[in-house]
């Protein structure tokens, strides 16, 4: 688990397995690297709070520094630095270069609610960075929405979309009733109809499962269990584990959580059932963490996350920035703390205010076309939208997620999935390979 970090300098993440290493950066140049784009990004406020600067729009970045979880935040932090540092260089926004506050949400609804109005108290005109929907949901109804403070989140529980949030609350990547449609498909794609699903017990967990039995029902077939577990559990799964089997053997187990626990319940499984181990699939849990944790249990776990066309243009150009300036390959979806930063500061420059409500009022209008005379925004390029608007033309970003068109709800239009199968190589290094990418709807 990653140590928490100095006010300036967060940690470089565990380097993925050797075969999606960026082979052109030794560690020690990465971790340089890593630094500089720190210091460059805006100031770090955690556990040991530096005074913000007085004269920089604010933004708080709220994401997992420890816990379960925290690589994945730390690839989140590191891609809104990028986003960061690629606009301040570009003249920053209305005139003012942009800061990041940072606070850690723990993975936790009570430690998220709590550092969110320490966010809220340093007055960003936003705050962003939040995947976990147990965390986004409590973090909105009990923070963000009372107070008019625009939050950005890629938690992707479908309660989210029902939230009342007076245009609000915002998000990087669908709902996971298109997620779940698009899992349960890939899985009876492969045969399987005895399935049974196991899950993290929250907002997140409940709503990709039940998406999932949805989409199963669609076609016929019934879960052979569904069996849910506390948000604290990270190891000693042989209750939930009876209970999945108590069916029978499933051909398929579905796992809904995050590295560590989802770790876990393929060692246990495999210890369980040995020859009879099922073929796993999973939702949340993928990455080195997983790996190195679940060791030859994890080999053959196929996983789906939101994701960007990996061969678009658009990723590409985000990816390769993110490889030259941080030194390692962007894991999971990193992606979204970078669209968040970029839309944004967009907002702002289409808005020419530095306000909250600002912030709200423009995102839809930046997100999409509305007009046929659209011009187009990809990663990189905050100069040329901010010329654009100067000039009275209408933007679209395209995200390095890809297309957002933020809907009525503040969701995006649709959602692409990359599905990855954890695989050991000639040379004896495990990861995850990409097997398909879709897009829904």
């Amino acid at each position: 688990m990653p140590s928490r970090p100095t006010p300036t300098s967060p940690p470089l993440a565990p380097p993925s397995p050797a075969r999606s290493r960026p082979p052109t950066l030794a560690p020690s140049l990465a971790l340089a690297v890593a630094l500089s784009l720190a210091a460059c990004g805006g100031t770090s406020v955690d556990s040991n709070p530096v005074r913000p600067a007085p004269d920089t729009l604010k933004l708080g970045l709220l994401t997992t520094k420890t816990g379960a979880a925290a690589n994945q935040g730390l690839f989140v932090e590191y891609a809104a630095r990028l986003a960061v540092r690629e606009i301040n260089a570009a003249g920053g926004v209305n005139g003012q270069q942009l800061e990041l506050l940072l606070r850690d949400d723990k993975l936790d609804p009570l430690a998220g609610v709590a550092s969110a109005r320490e966010l809220l108290a340093l007055d960003p005109v936003a705050i962003f960075g939040v995947f976990s929907s147990r965390v986004a949901l409590p973090v909105a109804q009990q923070v963000t929405i009372a107070a008019g403070m625009p939050f950005i989140t890629s938690g992707s529980s479908p309660s989210i979309t029902a939230l009342d949030d007076n245009a609000s609350v915002w998000r990087t990547v669908a709902s996971d009733v298109l997620q779940g449609a698009a899992l349960a498909d890939y899985i009876l794609a492969q045969g399987h109809r005895r399935i049974a699903i196991i899950h993290v017990d929250d907002a997140f967990g409940q709503g990709a499962a039940e998406a999932v039995r949805a989409q199963l029902q669609q076609h016929g077939v019934a879960p052979l269990a569904n069996i849910g577990y506390a948000t604290t559990k990270t190891v000693g799964f042989g209750a939930e584990l009876a209970a999945l089997g108590a069916n029978g053997v499933p051909q398929a187990v579905l796992i809904v959580g995050f590295a560590l626990d989802g770790a876990s319940i393929a060692r246990e499984l495999k210890e369980k059932l040995g020859a009879q181990m099922p073929k796993l699939f999973g939702a949340g849990n993928f990455g080195a963490a997983f790996l190195s944790n679940a060791g030859e249990a994890g080999i053959g776990m196929q996983v789906v996350s939101p994701t960007a066309p990996r061969n678009a243009p658009d990723y590409t150009r985000y990816h390769d920035n993110f490889v030259r300036e941080v030194g390692l390959e962007p894991e999971g979806t990193s992606f979204t703390g970078y669209d968040a930063v970029y839309l944004i500061a967009l907002s702002l420059a289409q808005s020419g205010s530095t306000s909250r409500a600002a912030v709200s009022r423009s995102l839809r209008q930046v997100s999409r076309p509305d007009s046929a005379q659209a011009v187009e925004i990809h990663p990189g390029e905050f100069a040329k939208a901010v010329a654009a608007i100067r000039q009275g033309a209408d933007i679209d970003y395209q995200g390095a997620g890809g297309r957002i068109d933020f809907d009525a709800a503040g969701d995006p239009a649709s959602g692409t999935y990359l599905f990855l199968e954890a695989v050991r190589g000639a040379d004896g290094q495990a990861g995850f390979v990409e097997r398909q990418v879709v897009t829904f709807p």
